[in-house]
């Protein structure tokens, strides 16, 4: 039993890209996090593609190597997930049934990229709007008009 739970194991492990396979594993759990944004493309039943976009922290090392096209292929672990709710505002993914972490495929990672500044939950759009120079405080408007 153990001997054919080895072989699949291995049969499982060589049927992927395992250097790839590998590498995802090694970086996925980094101390060193960024914030992204990212659309998952995941395949479902009847040939369909389901889009999936979040907010999340990744893996530092991981995210260069996935934007260097370095990695093809494992696993990305997002943590303090969150998404954009029907409501047009930001919500955690953490709730009674899930820790706020999500795991995809490499391979169905349409876009990702770097953010900023985490988003906030309970706010919209006007945290990701270009900020509009009447907004500006009287100090910062006054230290530029200084130079």
């Amino acid at each position: 039993m153990k001997f054919i739970f080895l072989t699949l194991l291995m049969l499982a492990i060589l049927g992927c890209s395992p250097l790839d396979e590998f590498s995802a594993l090694k970086k996925l759990n980094d101390a060193e996090r960024v914030w992204v944004f990212a659309q998952f493309n995941v395949p479902e039943e009847g040939g369909e593609i389901e889009s999936y976009y979040y907010y999340g922290e990744v893996s530092k090392p991981l995210y260069e190597s996935i934007s260097n096209n370095e990695i093809g292929s494992g696993f990305i672990l997002m943590s303090k997930v969150k998404y954009w709710g029907d409501d047009d505002l930001i919500h955690d993914y953490d709730n009674k049934e899930t820790s706020g972490e999500l795991v995809f495929r490499i391979e169905h990672i349409a876009t990702v990229n770097l953010i900023n500044t985490p988003p906030v939950a309970g706010k919209g759009y006007e945290q990701v709007a270009d900020k509009d120079p009447s907004s500006e405080s009287e100090s910062a408007q006054a230290a530029r008009s200084s130079i």
